[in-house]
C-alpha cells in the first residue's frame, strides 16, 4: 500500500534520486514482491493443489475487476485518451502487469508446485531437485505473455518460502536465539548494503524482465537483485519477530485475513486522494485500506456470488441450501 500510495502521489519518471520519496519507492520494492511470493509457497507447504480452487481463488476476481477498472477509468476519472473495453480487456490479460498481477502469477506459480508435490510423496529429495528443475525450464520459456514473465523471476522466491516450510523443524533445531541473531545480522548488512548501492545506482527494482540468461549476461546486476531481495526478507522476518504485543501480532494476523480485500479495491480508492505531496501520500494510503474494507466488508461481503466473483472467496452451497428447510421448518413448528 505505501509503495502504491507513493507512486499515486509522485510522478516516480522525474523525480530525483535525492527525492525522499523515490529513496523510500526504491527500499520497498526491493524486497516488498519477493517476500509476498515468499509467504504464499510458505503457506501452500502440505496442501493439495486444487486447480478449481485456486482459479476461483486467483483468476475470477482477476477477471472481474478488470471490467470495473476500466468502467470507473473511462467514466468517473475521464484520461487524458480514451480508454477502450477491448484493448484493456486484451492487454490485461496478454501483459497482465497493467491489472492485478500478483493473482494470475500466483495462480501460475502455484501450478508449478503440482508435480513437485506428487514427486515428494515418493521421494521426498525431489521437492528441491524439481523446483530447481521447474526454475531453470520456466526461464528459458521464449514466453513472455500471461504472466510469465513474472514467473520467470518471482518463483524462485515462491519456491524458497515453500522449501523454508518443509525444513522448518530443522530451521528450528538451530535455535531461537541464533536464528534471531543472524536475522538482526541479515538486516543490518541489508541497510548498509542498500545505502551503498543506492548510491553507486546499483539498486534498479523495478527493470523487467528478470530472466535466468541475465546472470550470464550481466551477472552482478542479477545477483544484486536477488541477494538485496533475500536480505530484505530477513528484514521483514526480523520486524515481525520482534514485535513481542499480543494486540500487535493480532491486528498483523487480522489483516493478514483481508489482504484480498484491501489488494483488489485499493487501486480505485488512492484515487479519491487529494492534495499533493506528503498530504495526497498519506491519504492515499488511509483510503486505500480503510475504503477498500469499508466495500469488501458492507458490499462484496454480504452475499456469495459477489464474494466469490471479487473476493475469491469459495462459497459454502451447504449452508446457501440448509436456509430453506431450516426456514421451511420453522413455520411447520409455527402451524
Amino acid at each position: 500500500m505505501l509503495g502504491h500510495s507513493i507512486s499515486n502521489a509522485e510522478n516516480l519518471l522525474v523525480a530525483s534520486r535525492y527525492n525522499l520519496e523515490y529513496y523510500l519507492s526504491n527500499f520497498i520494492y526491493t524486497f516488498h514482491m519477493p517476500l509476498f511470493f515468499l509467504v504464499s509457497g510458505y503457506v501452500l507447504f502440505g496442501k493439495k493443489i486444487k486447480i478449481q480452487d485456486r482459479a476461483l481463488r486467483l483468476l475470477v476476481p482477476f477477471l472481474a475487476w478488470i471490467p470495473v477498472y476500466w468502467f470507473v477509468n473511462r467514466y468517473f476519472l475521464h484520461f487524458p485518451w480514451p480508454v477502450l473495453f477491448w484493448p484493456t480487456l486484451k492487454d490485461t490479460l496478454l501483459h497482465p502487469a497493467v491489472g492485478l498481477w500478483f493473482l494470475p502469477v500466483l495462480f501460475l506459480c502455484s501450478l508449478l508446485l503440482i508435480p513437485t508435490s506428487a514427486l515428494e510423496k515418493r521421494w521426498s529429495w525431489t521437492g528441491e531437485a524439481s523446483l530447481l528443475a521447474i526454475f531453470i525450464i520456466i526461464n528459458f520459456i521464449p514466453v513472455d505473455i500471461v504472466g510469465v514473465m513474472q514467473v520467470k523471476y518471482f518463483f524462485f522466491f515462491f519456491a524458497a518460502g515453500y522449501l523454508l516450510a518443509k525444513h522448518r523443524k530443522r530451521i528450528q533445531r538451530i535455535g531461537e536465539n541464533r536464528i534471531n541473531v543472524a536475522l538482526a545480522g541479515l538486516s543490518i548488512l541489508f541497510l548498509a548494503l542498500f545505502v551503498t548501492l543506492y548510491q553507486l545506482k546499483s539498486i534498479k527494482p523495478f527493470d523487467f524482465p528478470v530472466v535466468l540468461a541475465n546472470l550470464f549476461k550481466a551477472p552482478g546486476p542479477y545477483l544484486i537483485r536477488y541477494s538485496m531481495a533475500f536480505l530484505g526478507i530477513a528484514l521483514a522476518v526480523a520486524i515481525v519477530k520482534a514485535t513481542r504485543s499480543t494486540r500487535a501480532r493480532a491486528v498483523l494476523a487480522w489483516f493478514g485475513l483481508v489482504t484480498m480485500d484491501i489488494y483488489v479495491a485499493h487501486g480505485l480508492m488512492m484515487q479519491l486522494a487529494f492534495g499533493s505531496g506528503w498530504t495526497k501520500l498519506v491519504l492515499s494510503f488511509v483510503f486505500g485500506i480503510v475504503l477498500s474494507l469499508v466495500l469488501s466488508f458492507f458490499l462484496l461481503r454480504q452475499w456469495w456470488v459477489t464474494q466469490a466473483a471479487f473476493l475469491g472467496i469459495k462459497p459454502d452451497f451447504s449452508l446457501i441450501r440448509g436456509r430453506e428447510p431450516a426456514r421451511a421448518a420453522v413455520e411447520e413448528d409455527e402451524m
